[in-house]
């Protein structure tokens, strides 16, 4: 069995591009105003792909989720202040 070295590389990317938002409380801040509930939605679902969509939005938003207690983890100054 081999690793495919590619797709972690691929995986690092995102996670390092997430990491980079969230550390920029104007990009999380955005980010949220384009998060709505389900009860919120008011145009359909796009066309899911050939997984499940209901599991692809429970795994974003869990994604989501666990920036967010990053962040609060860290605490709200430790890099507040600090722009790239």
């Amino acid at each position: 069995m081999q690793i495919n070295v590619k797709k972690i590389e691929e995986r690092i990317q995102k996670l390092q591009e997430i990491k980079r938002i969230a550390s920029d409380p104007e990009l999380v801040a955005m980010l949220l105003e384009f998060i709505a509930n389900d009860d919120e939605r008011k145009e359909p679902a796009p066309a899911a792909k050939a997984h499940s969509a209901a599991g692809s939005r429970a795994d974003d938003l869990d994604l989501v989720n666990q920036v967010m207690k990053g962040m609060d983890l860290q605490g709200a100054g430790a890099g507040a202040g600090k722009r790239g």
